[in-house]
Parts: structure tokens; C-alpha cells; sequence
């Protein structure tokens, strides 16, 4: 989005205010359809939404405000006029009635986020958040940080590695970032979240596609241990550094064979006995992805099992919660699907259980747990949001000072803070 921020903001304070306060989610949609077309995209390029000029995002404005307020009057009967009820209108699921998820309440979003502790560590794409690539330049992918209120946004050791970052993890403590890089060589880093110079993690890759190329890295609950994806041209593998002896041990159960099909997001379980990840499924054909289910395996390689939690539908982006009772994962992932299908569901560990939390067709997406287990972050999706575990208390954190004008990124994380 390059348009004015101050006119942006003045505009939709006016027409949110008093009687025609819009939900949160309605305005989201609404600004969504109007000013968004999904475009293609490559392996690891997230989807996002083409940027609007000017003056059609004035356009946009001035007609979503006259829509609202149409809506004020009718709802109170016009000006003087009596009250009128309107109906309540509620989510549906769209999974098969086989396996249907239950679509939860939404309850006004009033919480507010903005004081969040710690930082926001997120991965950005293209002219840099904090304005300062040239006009016409694209500053590639990297990762920033920024505190909910709006403060402090800087991007992470820049330039290290020379191709960027991306799929980030913050350790338990809070101290470190793990993180993967864009092009080849294909390696995981880690770096102290304050700054400083990345270390590499596993030296005992190359990168190269043709031999070894390591990525997704997730720390294991008590911070000893890095679950990641070791992969060729040919296969891929989930894998575990222990990371005071730099051994590598690969969990072979988890093997593919398939060019076409790559393991992706790994995450562990809170008493780091389980893993849960996802496969993405490419069609050569169709030079697109077109499929993605979740499994969890053991961390020694036993009990290997997909997770049946919709059907006919990808999903992944799975996460443990702190109490290991429930998942929370994503329909249509959106760091590998150009679709705006994606949604945020929970699900019990068995895959019984399952609750869609937000709006379909609109674009949420890229959810995890908070360090404390008490909400969801999630993308959707013009910026980040929170809510309760049950779908309730939707927000934007701070949409005004979290959503930036320029390039694209969806996942973030939010540090562990004593």
C-alpha cells in the first residue's frame, strides 16, 4: 500500500466512529474485496495482496463509509425513525459434514493488545517496512521486529545471509532467533534477538540442492534441541540438531521420495515427545501447489500418523498449545497457497474436535500460540491479530502502527518475555 497513511487513518477514524463502528472482521472483509486480487506466486514467496493507488483507496474509503453508515441508519430506523433489529450473522464452516469443524461465537473486539511485552519478530518481503529502500528497489526478504505499540521497528542483523531469511523461531527463553535462508546455499542460522552476527547452525550441509538443504527450524520446548527439514531435489526429511553437541539425527519414518511433495513447518509438543508438520504436495503440470496435510510422529520415529481434520482441504501450519490439549492450524497455508481459503481452526491432538475460529475466504492465516498460551496470534489480513483460544475477543493488535505500507510478510512470532 503507498498511499497516505495520515489520509488513510483520518479517513477511517471518521467513518468507524461513534454509531457506525463497524466489526473489525466486516471492515477487514470489506477493505479486502476491494482493493485485492491473489496473484501467483513461487515456492517461498508468500501470497499477498497487490497494493492500491491513492486515489482508488480514497474511492475504497469513501464508499465503504457510505455503506456503513447506510447500515447505521437502517439499523436504527433512519433519522428519528424506530429501532430496527438486524439479524446476527455468524462464521460457517465449510469442511464436509464427515468431518465438519464447529464454527465458535465471535464476540465484539474490544481487548486491546497494543501493550504487549516483548517483540514482534516477523519476516518481510521486498521495500523495506521502515521506508528507507530506494524508490523502484526491492530490499529482498529479511527479518524485522517491532513492539505492539509501534516502537522500535528495525530489521535483524541485515545482510546475513546475503540472500535473506525467512521461516523464523524464537527460543523458548526469548534470547534467540533461528531461521533459514532464502536461496542457496539452503541453511538454518540462529542469532541473539538483540543483534549480533548469525551463526550458522548446520555446518554439516552444503545448501545445495543437488546434496543438502536445511530450513524450517523450530526450537524444542526446553531449548536444547532444533527440529528441521533436511531435503534434496529428490527428497526431503524431518531432522534434530542437538545443539550443544552439533549432532544431526534424521527421523527416516518421515521420508519422502517425491520431488514433488516436501515436508514443511514442523513444531513440537510442550513436553517435546511429539512433532507435528506438514506436507505440501506440488503438481508439475499445473506449476502450482495443490495439496497439504498434517502429521505428527514421535520425536523417535514412532507412531507416524496424519491427522484426518478436514476434508478436500489443505491444511498446515500446525501448533501445539502450551498444555498440549489442543492444535491450532490453518486451512490453506498461506506460505504456500495463492488462496485466499485460508482460515485459522483448533482441533484436539486425535484431530476430533474441530472449531473453525475465523471468517473463511477472507485471508487468516499463519496462526501460533502466544508464549503464555492464552491467545492466538494470527495474520489477517492487512495485520497481525489476537484472540482467545475459543475464537473469542478478535483484534487487530495495533492495525494503525502494524500495517505497513510496503512489500509483504505474514509470519510472526512473538518473544517469550520473563
Amino acid at each position: 500500500m503507498t498511499d497516505d497513511r495520515s489520509l488513510e487513518r483520518a479517513a477511517r477514524s471518521f467513518i468507524e466512529a461513534g454509531p457506525t463502528e463497524a466489526p473489525e472482521r466486516a471492515v477487514e472483509a470489506a477493505l479486502l474485496r476491494i482493493e485485492s486480487t491473489p496473484q501467483e506466486r513461487d515456492l517461498r514467496i508468500p501470497w499477498r495482496f497487490p497494493p492500491m493507488t491513492l486515489p482508488a483507496r480514497i474511492a475504497a474509503v469513501a464508499i465503504l463509509g457510505a455503506l456503513l453508515l447506510g447500515g447505521a441508519l437502517s439499523l436504527f430506523g433512519g433519522i428519528g425513525g424506530s429501532p430496527v433489529v438486524a439479524p446476527a450473522v455468524n462464521p460457517t464452516a465449510t469442511a464436509p459434514p464427515s468431518l465438519k469443524a464447529t464454527a465458535k461465537p465471535q464476540s465484539s473486539p474490544l481487548a486491546d493488545y497494543t501493550g504487549l511485552p516483548g517483540w514482534i519478530v516477523f519476516t518481510h518481503g521486498g521495500q523495506a517496512p521502515d521506508g528507507s529502500t530506494p524508490a523502484g528497489a526491492d530490499s529482498g526478504r529479511g527479518l524485522w521486529l517491532i513492539h505492539a505499540d509501534g516502537s522500535g521497528l528495525h530489521e535483524l542483523a541485515p545482510g546475513i545471509p546475503a540472500s535473506g531469511k525467512v521461516d523464523q523461531d524464537i527460543s523458548p527463553d526469548g534470547s534467540h532467533v533461528a531461521f533459514g535462508s532464502v536461496d542457496v546455499p539452503v541453511q538454518i542460522w540462529q542469532v541473539g534477538i538483540e543483534g549480533g552476527d548469525p551463526e550458522l547452525l548446520t555446518t554439516d550441509c552444503s545448501g545445495q540442492p543437488s546434496e543438502c538443504m536445511d530450513d524450517y527450524p523450530a526450537y524444542s520446548s526446553d531449548g536444547s534441541r532444533v527440529v528441521f527439514v533436511r531435503s534434496t531435489e529428490a527428497s526431503s526429511v524431518l531432522a534434530i540438531l542437538d545443539l550443544s553437541s552439533g549432532e544431526v539425527t534424521t527421523i527416516e519414518p518421515t521420508r519422502q521420495t517425491s520431488s514433488t511433495i516436501r515436508l514443511a513447518e514442523p513444531s513440537w509438543s510442550p513436553d517435546d515427545q511429539q512433532i507435528v508438520y506438514n506436507d505440501v504436495q506440488y503438481d508439475d503440470a499445473l506449476d502450482k501447489n495443490v495439496d497439504a496435510s498434517i502429521f505428527i510422529v514421535n520425536a523417535d520415529g514412532t507412531g507416524l500418523h496424519e491427522l484426518a481434520v478436514l476434508e478436500d482441504t489443505p491444511v498446515g501450519d500446525a501448533e501445539f498449545s502450551s498444555d498440549g490439549t489442543r492444535l491450532v492450524f490453518s486451512s490453506c497455508p498461506i506460505h504456500d497457497f495463492n488462496d485466499p481459503c485460508a482460515a485459522v481452526y483448533t482441533a484436539r491432538p486425535d484431530g476430533t474436535d474441530v472449531q473453525l475460529l475465523t471468517p473463511t475466504n477472507v485471508g487468516y492465516g499463519a496462526p501460533s500460540w502466544t508464549p503464555d498460551g492464552l491467545h492466538i496470534m494470527y495474520w489477517g489480513p492487512v495485520t497481525w491479530h489476537l484472540m482467545d483460544p475459543d475464537g473469542s475477543n478478535p483484534n487487530a493488535i495495533n492495525r494503525m502502527d502494524l500495517s505497513f505500507d510496503v512489500g509483504y510478510g505474514y509470519y510472526a512470532y512473538l518473544q517469550p518475555t520473563p
